[in-house]
């Protein structure tokens, strides 16, 4: 085997830090429209031009009044205040004012009472319970105060950014324009499903690994998935549609070809193509996976995953979108991780990372994880059957049957 095309098997972190020390992306920043940002990539850092809320504000409907006067209320004890009108000062501590929900606390209250525990008759409002000071009442300031961080660069914008900027008046945020990411997929035998099942009869395989790397980035708003469709085992052709690619996009993905055999020469052809190409890992410590490999192209990161479905979306979770976030330096967490319980044992691989798919239930009150017992990377079923990722570090020979452990969420 060639010098650089030996399998090295290089710990996933060790990888990535390399990665970061060879490359960087460095995306144009877009001004839009804060409806528009929605799992885009914050580019600044949003300050609070004010208090929210702006003023002490009743978080009930019912009536603002002096908490003073309600010390001894109660419903065999009922006090009765006076009613002002609306938009009226409190001057008396005898009396009270109607109030809505959101609406600013007169001057001179300082709590209000919830409707259903007063009962009005005709000017006067009996109050049959207690309220302490600012009781009912959000504070001015309580959500967010004025200078306070709302979004901080390199978040992913959620639903509920989008409400805080639209509260302190915002009605534009500036992101980071969408990473384009080139998606080839390599391997003469396989071909599009609209090809029909007839092609399995002629000894072609369906994709189903592509199109499952395509939508599960395309998931990512901030990405945008330029595919470049179904190029042969032949290096002249991928080194063809790789160049057109690395022309047009960020980082490239490709599927298939990366392992050892005589007809897997995706490795080779980028490695020779005449670029300046960089090698950063030959083979990755994890399983399933472990062909995934990591070039530099250009200054441009290229992942190339295994052509089995199981492997290279393991790959694309644990290496390709850990990558992207530490590049893009993205501050949002990529994974969701749960305690749960494992109900049978769980093995590990020493030397590799191992990612052993998990269906979760609830068993005597807490959650369970129990593997899909399905091996092989291209066992779909496994996919199908699992809603969470039993990670087995490299040093643990695995999980103990009853073990409490941390489980990522798929």
């Amino acid at each position: 085997m060639q010098q650089g095309m030996k399998y090295e098997y290089v710990a996933v972190d060790t990888a990535i830090e390399k990665l970061a020390k060879a490359v960087e992306l460095n995306l144009a920043i877009q001004d839009v429209e804060i409806k528009s940002a929605v799992g885009m990539i914050c580019a600044e850092d949003v300050y609070s031009p004010i208090d929210l809320p702006p003023f002490d504000r009743s978080a009930v409907d019912g009536y603002a009044l002096c908490s003073e006067a309600t010390t001894s209320a109660s419903p065999n004890n009922p006090i009765p205040l006076k009613l002002l009108p609306q938009g009226s000062v409190l001057s008396s501590c005898s009396n009270a004012i109607p109030v809505a929900t959101g609406q600013r606390i007169p001057e001179g209250a300082d709590a209000v009472v919830m409707l259903e525990d007063a009962a009005q008759e005709g000017d006067v409002v009996y109050v049959m319970r207690s309220v302490p000071k600012y009781g009912n009442v959000s504070r001015r300031g309580e959500d967010i105060k004025k200078g306070e961080l709302v979004v901080a660069k390199g978040t992913i914008i959620k639903p509920q950014h989008i409400a805080a900027l639209s509260a302190i008046g915002m009605t534009r945020i500036k992101v980071y324009r969408k990473l384009n990411v080139g998606l080839i997929s390599t391997g003469s035998e396989v071909v599009s499903p609209s090809h029909g099942l007839e092609a399995y009869e002629q000894g072609y395989v369906l994709d189903s690994t592509s199109i499952l790397i395509y939508t599960a980035l395309s998931m990512h708003r901030f990405v945008n998935v330029n595919w470049y469709g179904f190029v042969r085992d032949e290096e002249l052709e991928i080194r063809t549609v790789a160049e057109r690619a690395l022309n047009e996009n960020d980082i490239l993905v490709f599927t298939g070809g990366t392992g050892p055999g005589e007809t897997d020469k995706t490795f080779k052809s980028i490695v020779e193509m005449g670029k300046d190409v960089k090698i950063i890992a030959r083979g990755l410590a994890i399983r399933p996976g472990r062909p995934t490999s990591i070039l530099v192209i250009e200054s441009k990161p290229a992942f190339l995953l295994s052509g089995f479905p199981i492997a290279a979306y393991i790959a694309l979770h644990e290496v390709v979108l850990r990558a992207i976030y530490t590049l893009l330096k993205i501050r949002s967490e990529l994974f969701v991780e749960v305690p749960a319980k494992v109900v049978k044992r769980v093995c590990g691989s020493v030397g590799y990372s191992t990612y052993v798919r998990a269906k979760l239930s609830k068993c005597d009150g807490e959650l369970c994880a129990e593997p899909v017992l399905l091996h092989g990377s291209g066992i779909l079923r496994s996919l199908l059957e699992a809603s969470a990722l039993i990670v087995v570090p490299r040093n643990v020979e695995g999980f103990e049957k009853g073990e409490r452990i941390w489980i990522r969420l798929l």
